[in-house]
């Protein structure tokens, strides 16, 4: 699969609302996620702790997702801007995904 093809099926576990699912498939098991957005970076390590993170992400802030607005891919990483629905209304988020052995395996993750 290329990273267009995860990157779209990335959005279609994200629709399916079941963080288990989502890291399970898309994650590496060496996974980290750093989240930048709070004063202070937030860094989340391995599939449990994204697990919970994700799981709260779904149930109390992502309500869908609404357009891509920019798009990078190379073979190991994909950089976007999107906008998704959230709890607040719409909101814009970028994410830098840096992939090994065709799953995540860093994941930095901002709200503009």
């Amino acid at each position: 699969m290329d990273t267009k093809a995860f990157y779209d099926y990335h959005l279609v576990l994200l629709a399916n609302k079941d963080a288990n699912e989502l890291v399970e498939h898309d994650y590496h098991d060496d996974a980290e996620m750093i989240l930048l957005v709070a004063d202070e970076p937030i860094h989340i390590k391995g599939k449990e702790a994204l697990k919970k993170q994700l799981g709260d992400y779904i149930e109390y802030i992502y309500r869908g997702f609404i357009s891509t607005e920019k798009l990078a891919t190379t073979d190991d990483s994909i950089f976007l801007e999107a906008t998704i629905n959230t709890t607040s209304g719409p909101a814009k988020v970028y994410d830098a995904l840096y992939l090994k052995d065709g799953k995540i395996l860093r994941h930095y993750s901002g709200l503009k």
